[in-house]
């Protein structure tokens, strides 16, 4: 099983070398089908998306050169001199506000980090939800394979029960025989039932979480024991995980946000030209304005933008501490999962057939009682599912390691 915050976090499966396959129908998903679905129609991954479009405005915004606009005033009205004469007076103003200190040039670091951080957070939200998706599939996939597992094991049952009526009625065996047989075989029934409804949850659940509708069908496909052995891409040069990149832009983008708040002590200018007539005369004016920075000096936008810049960079160090030991834990895992399927598909496996052919042809033969032919039926289901099992928890500690090295193909 992952653990919580990987499984909240296989922003993974992504992270697999393990190529994407066009989508196929929905009907039937193979593991990369499955991935790429993911992809086009989680839930979680469209919010992403549209939160990288809506950063995408504040780049916008800050593009043009100027922030504000110029402004065209205007005033017009009649004059009377003192002479009686009348005449009209007329002003006309046109004004452009300029920032200094950079101000500017910070909202736009600002916007263009913000933009890298929620590309860098889709990058990520992708890279955990497809962990989720990768081992909601393996589930259903291991699901599907026991539940067949079950219904061999059924099958068996009712044989032995066929076998030990037939050898009763011989007198061969007592009555007791049969008995357990019968119980044997209900026991088997019931496992069969179970194992279909866990298989029928774990599909919906998988339905869930690719956007599928409830009345869309959907099967799995692909073999457990292959997605167990897959191998995982490694790191491309540099690349750094997404939730690192996230973090390290939302760092740039407080620093941008903080030289914005301390340019705040500098105050802004507004340039212009002044037409005035007034009768007979005209004049044209040069105008600067300048508000005094006496009392609001940027003080609540310096000490936030320290606060925050201090807390993000202690969160990065964290964050990266943190992911080093998930790798490594990751990578302790896979390696002890590959090692025990190793030893069980080595060492028990080719000895499974056999010894329950044998004892059952003792059994049949009178050569052994039922009591040690059921011990020698239920220690070789039990070693199946242990392998069924050992396959399944190799393939997610597989999944897991691609989530934790961010290896994204």
């Amino acid at each position: 099983m992952l653990n919580p915050s990987a499984t909240a976090a296989l922003g993974l499966a992504a992270a697999l070398v393990w190529p994407c396959a066009s989508t196929a129908s929905p009907s039937e998903l193979s593991f990369q089908d499955a991935l790429a679905l993911a992809r086009q129609r989680a839930p979680s991954l469209l919010d992403a998306a549209g939160r990288v479009a809506e950063a995408q405005g504040a780049v916008a915004g800050s593009a043009p050169w100027l922030r504000d606009n110029p402004t065209l005033s205007a005033e017009v009205g009649p004059r009377r001199l003192d002479d009686g004469t009348r005449g009209l007076q007329l002003s006309l103003g046109l004004a452009q506000p300029f920032e200094l200190g950079g101000k500017q040039g910070a909202r736009r670091e600002s916007a263009r980090a913000g933009l890298a951080r929620e590309g860098a957070e889709q990058q990520d939200a992708e890279r955990r939800v497809l962990g989720e998706v990768a081992a909601s599939f393996l589930r259903a996939l291991y699901a599907r394979e026991f539940s067949r597992l079950m219904h061999e094991t059924e099958e068996a049952a009712r044989n032995l029960a066929s076998s030990a009526s037939k050898r009763f009625e011989a007198g061969d065996v007592p009555v007791v025989d049969v008995n357990v047989a019968r119980v044997a075989q209900a026991r088997a029934h019931a496992a069969v039932v179970v194992a279909e409804g866990e298989e029928d949850a774990l599909v919906s659940e998988l339905r869930a979480q690719l956007g599928l509708p409830l009345q869309e069908p959907l099967a799995v496909s692909g073999a457990l024991k292959e997605l167990s052995s897959l191998p995982v891409a490694k790191p491309t040069g540099s690349s750094e995980r997404a939730d690192i990149r996230a973090l390290e832009s939302a760092l740039a983008q407080a620093e941008a946000e903080l030289r914005l708040g301390r340019s705040q002590a500098l105050p802004d200018v507004s340039v212009g030209v002044r037409y005035e007539k007034e009768v007979d005369e005209s004049a044209w004016l040069g105008t600067l304005s300048v508000p005094l920075p006496v009392f609001s000096r940027g003080q609540e936008e310096k000490v936030t933008g320290e606060a925050r810049v201090r807390r993000l960079r202690t969160l990065l160090e964290a964050a990266r501490r943190t992911r080093d030991v998930q790798v490594e834990a990751a990578r302790i895992r896979d390696t002890r999962r590959q090692q025990a399927l190793e030893v069980l598909t080595r060492d028990a496996l080719p000895l499974l057939d056999e010894n329950e052919s044998l004892a059952r042809k003792s059994y049949e033969a009178g050569e052994m009682d039922l009591a040690g032919f059921l011990l020698v039926r239920r220690e070789t289901l039990e070693t199946r599912v242990a392998l069924l099992d050992s396959h399944l928890q190799a393939a997610l500690a597989r999944v897991q390691l691609a989530v934790e090295t961010g290896a994204l193909p």
